[in-house]
């Protein structure tokens, strides 16, 4: 384990291990993922990814995806031309990343590494890279975002970019008001991080009536001022924070997708909404001095 890292929990890990392996095995064939479009030569990024970071990648570009589950982002960034490291804590993920490497000819330039976040550096060692990847849902099963920062630190090289996509902190808050399309605050605005969620897992975020029964997902929500702070208090410099109000996976059922795979919350009378922060990104550098 990294220096100073927090590990889970073992009952944690152990229930997230499940739940990751399990999912893996349903998202493989799911028409969220698209697999076999992948397999035919498409991205599984999305616009965004590809439009904030995508002109930082390109041929020769070392990119390390950290908590990347079965890899098709990782090797979409390859099939740009980057020279990628997957990490993952799910054997079953990395298994399923190391065969599509294979049957999509990009081995040799994929690596996949089977651990957890906060022991990268025990399998990296000092390797260090040009970008870190971070994105939708994988902070979230982290305890300790400081000891996780200091792991993305380690492994940008100076001048590196770190850039995290993932789902707005304000998101977490809201639920559904019954019997509407419509959404309230019901949770804590400001999270209590030393207190995780402990909730049986109905389903998958990408194939909603997948048979899950008797996982449990264990899970920290994290603010801003946690997220920025532990970037900043490891040394990295923020060069932007953009906040969206879609998402990249459905949080209710009757949420509406677009043509770009993003999902929106309905607006009255017809539309979407645009008002509510639902996600975000963020790019930050490791400066040389």
């Amino acid at each position: 384990m990294d220096a100073g890292a927090t590990p889970l929990p073992p009952e944690a890990r152990a229930a997230n291990l499940r739940l990751w392996d399990a999912w893996t095995r349903i998202h493989e064939n799911s028409a969220f993922y698209d697999v076999e479009g992948f397999r035919a030569g498409g991205t599984s990024l999305l616009p965004l990814e590809l439009e904030e970071l995508g002109p930082l990648v390109h041929e020769g570009t070392t990119l390390l995806h950290l908590q990347c589950h079965f890899g098709l982002d990782t090797l979409s960034w390859a099939r740009r031309g980057a020279r990628v490291v997957g990490l993952d804590f799910s054997g079953e993920a990395v298994s399923l990343a190391r065969r599509l490497a294979a049957e999509t000819g990009l081995d040799g330039r994929a690596e996949f590494v089977c651990a957890d976040v906060y022991d990268a550096g025990a399998h990296l060692g000092a390797r260090t890279f040009d970008v870190v990847f971070v994105s939708w849902g994988a902070i979230e099963w982290l305890p300790d975002l400081d000891a996780w920062a200091r792991v993305v630190a380690r492994h940008l090289r100076p001048d590196g970019t770190l850039y995290v996509a993932e789902i707005h902190p304000f998101a977490s808050s809201l639920d559904e008001v019954p019997g509407t399309h419509d959404v309230q605050v019901k949770y804590r605005l400001l999270p209590a991080p030393e207190r995780p969620y402990v909730d049986p897992v109905e389903g998958s975020y990408a194939e909603r009536t997948a048979d899950t029964e008797g996982l449990v997902a264990w899970g920290w929500e994290h603010n801003f001022s946690e997220i920025i702070g532990a970037l900043t208090d490891a040394g990295l410099r923020l060069q932007h924070l953009h906040e969206f109000p879609m998402a990249p996976a459905p949080f209710w059922d009757w949420m509406v997708r677009d043509e770009d795979r993003w999902w929106w919350l309905p607006a009255k009378g017809g539309g979407v909404r645009r008002d509510l922060p639902l996600s975000f990104s963020l790019r930050a550098t490791r400066p040389r001095a």
